[in-house]
């Protein structure tokens, strides 16, 4: 490999994807949360995740924002509901997490149906499915006529805006 060859793909890969990257950078900055700060529970880990999926999006990294953004929103809640007195939820399942942030009236119903929605459509991502089981992203494809690319950059775009609500109710 010449020396000289990352430094031509990075600069080929900025003048293609620069644009699209504006775009989405476009997308969350319009969707962020106003506030002077954020006070994110679960510590310096909450922070990161919010941050890697959000720059996930930016550069078309779909998968990771499904990934981290549902981690952030379990390890929020964990968190919470630790601080809470809650230490028996120490390793509990994203449901379960989201089932008692529901009945602590913490989370409204709709709230619940949201988060429970990136949970499921993550699962997929990470949890093994036989060939074209109906919840992975080719047969979601394949039944929306669409392309994988297509289907995983909404389930994405879904994703961030469910983060996004989240951060906004630790904005002070």
């Amino acid at each position: 490999m010449e020396l000289h060859a990352p430094r031509s793909w990075l600069e080929r890969e900025d003048e293609v994807a620069r644009p699209e990257r504006e775009a989405r950078l476009e997308w969350i900055v319009a969707h962020y949360p106003a506030a002077e700060g954020f006070l994110l529970s679960g510590g310096w880990l909450s922070k990161q995740l919010l941050e890697e999926a959000k720059y996930g999006f930016v550069y078309g990294q779909y998968l990771a924002v499904a990934m981290l953004g549902v981690a952030f929103v379990e390890r929020l809640l964990a968190a919470q509901l630790y601080a809470a007195g809650r230490d028996d939820l120490e390793r509990a399942s994203a449901r379960d997490l989201l089932a008692e942030a529901l009945r602590c009236g913490w989370l409204s119903q709709e709230d619940f149906d949201r988060f429970d929605c990136m949970r499921r459509l993550r699962n997929p991502l990470v949890h093994f499915r036989r060939p074209l089981a109906a919840d992975t992203i080719e047969a979601r494809a394949v039944g929306q006529n669409s392309h994988p690319d297509a289907v995983l950059k909404k389930d994405a775009r879904e994703i961030l805006e469910g983060v996004l609500r989240l951060l906004g109710r630790s904005a002070v």
